[in-house]
């Protein structure tokens, strides 16, 4: 299904994503990213990974060295280290 949307380009060259895109793309996250590409005629935005590297869970993620990890991972991490 197409979504189109009109926004205004602000004064320091930033848009909004729609609340309603960014829930079909499952990014409502803050701190989830994007890639920008250009084919000379248009701009192309692409969901960048935005979920744990190892469950693929999409919330609770802190960002460690470029990755995301999710909070119950994290804790099994911890978990792992204490029982050494």
């Amino acid at each position: 299904m197409f979504t189109g949307f009109v926004r205004e380009i602000d004064s320091v060259g930033r848009i909004v994503i729609p609340k309603q895109l960014r829930k079909e793309l499952g990014m409502l996250e803050e701190g989830c990213k994007v890639e920008l590409f250009s084919d000379g005629k248009q701009i192309i935005l692409k969901k960048s990974e935005c979920d744990c590297i190892f469950c693929k869970a999409e919330t609770d993620l802190v960002e460690f060295e470029g990755k995301h990890i999710c909070k119950a991972c994290m804790d099994k991490i911890k978990a792992a280290e204490i029982a050494e």
